[in-house]
C-alpha cells in the first residue's frame, strides 16, 4: 500500500497479524520506517498487529508550491488504511518520529480522551516510562483544535475504532536508538492494554 509522489495507487502492504485488537502502522513516512521496524520487533507477542507501508511518503515539509499535492497524497494514503482497520481492529496506532536531544520522549495524539487518560495513568505507574517525557494531546473536530492535522477525520475520528498518533522524539546519539525503540514499544503495549481492558469507549469521543 502506498500513496507515493509518483502515484496514489495501493501496492502490497505487509500485515503481520497479532492476536489482539490493535494495529501498529509503520512507514507512513519512509524516513521513519527503519525506527518503526525496531519498535515492531517482538511486538506480536503482545498481540499487536503490524502494518508495514512499503513505499511511504517523505516526511520532509514541502515547499509552499508543493503543499496542496503533498497534502492530497497524505490524505489518500491514510484513507487506504481504512480497509485494514474497519471490522478488524479497535485501535490504530500511527507511529512517527522527531528529534529531541534529551529524548526519548513522546507526543500521544488522539480524539479519545479516555484513551489518553488511560495512557497517562498507566505510564505514570510504569517504572520503565518517565511520565515527564510524555505529552497527551487531543484532536478535536471543530472550533479551536488543541492539535490540528491533515489526516482525514474519517481516520482520526471514526466511530468504529480509535486513532492514536504516536510521535517518538529520538535522541541524536545512534547508540540510544535501542532504548528509544523500547520506550516506544512499551507505550504501544500500554495503549493496547488500555483497549483490551475496555478503559475507553468503543470509538473516539467528540470533545467539547
Amino acid at each position: 500500500m502506498v500513496a507515493s509522489e509518483r502515484n496514489t495507487q495501493p501496492a502490497a502492504a505487509a500485515l503481520q497479524s497479532g492476536a489482539g485488537s490493535t494495529m501498529l502502522v509503520v512507514g507512513i513516512h519512509r524516513e521513519e520506517r527503519a525506527f518503526g521496524e525496531l519498535v515492531a520487533q517482538g511486538i506480536e507477542h503482545a498481540g499487536v498487529s503490524v502494518l508495514r507501508i512499503p513505499e511511504g511518503l517523505s516526511g520532509r515539509h514541502p515547499r509552499a508550491d508543493q503543499r496542496f499535492h503533498y497534502e492530497t497524497l497524505h490524505r489518500a494514503l491514510y484513507l487506504q488504511l481504512l480497509p485494514y482497520v474497519l471490522g478488524h481492529y479497535r485501535l490504530l496506532i500511527d507511529l512517527h518520529t522527531g528529534i529531541d536531544s534529551l529524548g526519548p520522549s513522546a507526543d500521544l495524539i488522539s480524539a479519545n480522551s479516555e484513551l489518553l487518560d488511560c495512557l497517562s495513568k498507566h505510564a505514570n505507574a510504569d517504572d520503565t516510562v518517565d511520565e515527564r517525557k510524555l505529552r497527551c494531546l487531543r484532536l478535536e473536530d471543530g472550533g479551536a483544535s488543541v492539535t490540528k492535522t491533515i489526516i482525514p477525520e474519517r481516520v482520526w475520528n471514526n466511530p468504529a475504532f480509535v486513532y492514536l498518533g504516536m510521535e517518538i522524539y529520538l535522541p541524536e546519539a545512534v547508540q540510544d536508538l535501542a532504548a528509544a525503540a523500547e520506550f516506544a514499544r512499551r507505550l504501544v503495549v500500554i495503549a493496547a492494554e488500555c483497549v483490551e481492558a475496555g478503559t475507553h469507549r468503543s470509538g473516539p469521543v467528540r470533545l467539547a
